[in-house]
C-alpha cells in the first residue's frame, strides 16, 4: 500500500511538472508571437510612406473646431500655421491644438509678404505672433510659413524659426467645389509630401478629412511637418 502511495505521489509530481513544463512552453510561445507582431506592425508603420497635412490662415472660431474634431476621431496629428491677428478670442482653440499633439506654427500677425518689407517691420509680424502663441501653449514657436511662400532668408529678428513651405497645393482658397480640392490634395501625393489647406472654409474641413480618409485607405501615414523636416 506504501509503495502505491509512494508510486501515485510520483506519477502526480511527474504530471505537475509536464503541466507545468507545457504551460512554460505555450506562454513562451505567445510572448513569442505577441513580440513578432509588435515587431511587425512597428516596421510597417515605419516603411508606410508619410505626409503632412497643413493648415493655414486660422484659427477660425467654427471651422478650426470642426477640424480639430475630424482630426481626433481619425488619430491624425496637423500642422497649422497661424495668423496673430485671428488669436484674439480663440486662445482656447489654439490650446486645444498644442493639448492634442499638433504642431503650431507661425503665419504673421498680419499675413503680410515679409520679402517686401523693412527688416524691422517684418520681424515685429514675427515676433508679435510667436509671443501670442508662446503666451498660450507655453512653448516657444520653432516653425514659420512665410505667406505666400516668400522667405528672406537673411532676415535676423532674434529667433530660431525653420521656415516650412508646402509641396501640394489644394487651392482650397480659390473654390468651394470640394471634390476639385480632394483630387488635387490625393492624385499625385508621395512619401515626404506636405498638403497645404486653409481652416477658415467649411469645403476645406470638409476635403481635408476625405483627403485623409482617401490617403489612409492607400496606406500613408500621417505626422507633423517637424517629423518630414527633422529626418
Amino acid at each position: 500500500m506504501a509503495v502505491c502511495m509512494k508510486a501515485g505521489k510520483g506519477y502526480l509530481i511527474l504530471l505537475t511538472a509536464v503541466f507545468l513544463c507545457a504551460a512554460a512552453v505555450w506562454m513562451s510561445r505567445d510572448a513569442v508571437e505577441t513580440v513578432s507582431e509588435k515587431n511587425e506592425t512597428e516596421s510597417a508603420e515605419e516603411l508606410a510612406p508619410r505626409v503632412a497635412i497643413s493648415f493655414d490662415d486660422g484659427p477660425h472660431k467654427t471651422y478650426t473646431p470642426l477640424l480639430l474634431d475630424g482630426l481626433k476621431e481619425r488619430d491624425v496629428k496637423a500642422t497649422f500655421f497661424l495668423i496673430g491677428e485671428n488669436i484674439s478670442g480663440k486662445e482656447e482653440i489654439v490650446r486645444r491644438m498644442a493639448e492634442e499633439g499638433h504642431l503650431i506654427g507661425n503665419h504673421t500677425y498680419s499675413h503680410v509678404k515679409l520679402s517686401g518689407m523693412a527688416p524691422e517691420a517684418a520681424c515685429e509680424e514675427i515676433r508679435k505672433t510667436s509671443d501670442l502663441i508662446q503666451e498660450i501653449t507655453g512653448k516657444p514657436v520653432e516653425y514659420i510659413r512665410p505667406p505666400f511662400g516668400e522667405w528672406d532668408k537673411s532676415l535676423e529678428c532674434g529667433l530660431t524659426l525653420f521656415p516650412v513651405l508646402w509641396t501640394v497645393d489644394t487651392l482650397d482658397w480659390t473654390t468651394e467645389n470640394v471634390s476639385d480640392v480632394v483630387r488635387r490634395g490625393t492624385e499625385k501625393v508621395k512619401d515626404g509630401d506636405v498638403i497645404l489647406l486653409h481652416d477658415c472654409y467649411a469645403s476645406s474641413v470638409k476635403a481635408a478629412l476625405e483627403i485623409i480618409d482617401t490617403l489612409k485607405s492607400r496606406g500613408f501615414q500621417f505626422v507633423t511637418a517637424d517629423e518630414l523636416i527633422l529626418e
